[in-house]
């Protein structure tokens, strides 16, 4: 369990270190761990990055102005919870989905003016649930699908109540761009828009 911790970055005076092998905080086949009301600020790379931990909660957590992505599952991590966080301001994109992520939830967080995306699914990132979501303002995707062919693409992934509104810039944005060979996305009861 990780609670009640506060991790400053100090980005302008640290090295870039990738997501996939560092972060803010890194788990790597830790199952089951509980991270609950933590603030990771200014890394530079990735705020929480788990690869290979099956079971992972992350509540009510704020991830902010990291270099590149805000929180970062993948690697075969499933069954996935994450909600009521806060991601926002971060250098790509807030919430990235990466390899085997399945049989997740993420329910009533705000993901917003991330540089480019709010959401990115792709590498056999599948059966995955995204309830009373707010994905605004960010670079140019709310919701990205990447383009992946079929045998790796995000498969059977449920958008149900989200709002998604106000992405993207003056020449280009998208609440919503599916790419790939994607199938059986579900996108149900949402608010997608410009206000």
């Amino acid at each position: 369990v990780i609670e009640d911790l506060a991790i400053d970055g100090n980005r302008e005076n640290n090295p870039h270190l990738g997501g996939c092998r560092g972060g803010g905080i890194l788990l790597y086949r830790a199952h089951g761990t509980q991270i609950r009301r933590v603030l990771v600020d200014g890394y530079h790379g990735d705020g929480i990055s788990y690869q290979q931990s099956d079971d992972v909660l992350v509540e009510d957590c704020t991830v902010r102005r990291c270099s590149h992505l805000g929180l970062h599952p993948g690697s075969g991590s499933q069954r996935t919870i994450v909600r009521r966080c806060r991601l926002h301001g971060n250098g790509s994109i807030g919430l990235f989905l990466c390899w085997r992520v399945r049989h997740s939830r993420f329910e009533g967080n705000d993901i917003f003016e991330n540089g480019v995306t709010g959401i990115s699914i792709g590498h056999k990132d599948s059966d995955n649930v995204f309830r009373h979501n707010t994905v605004a303002r960010n670079g140019k995707y709310g919701v990205l699908f990447r383009n992946e062919p079929y045998v790796l693409a995000g498969h059977r992934n449920r958008f149900e109540q989200n709002r998604i509104v106000d992405n993207g810039n003056d020449q280009e944005g998208y609440g919503f761009y599916i790419d790939g060979e994607t199938e059986g996305t579900e996108i149900v009861g949402n608010v997608i828009g410009n206000t």
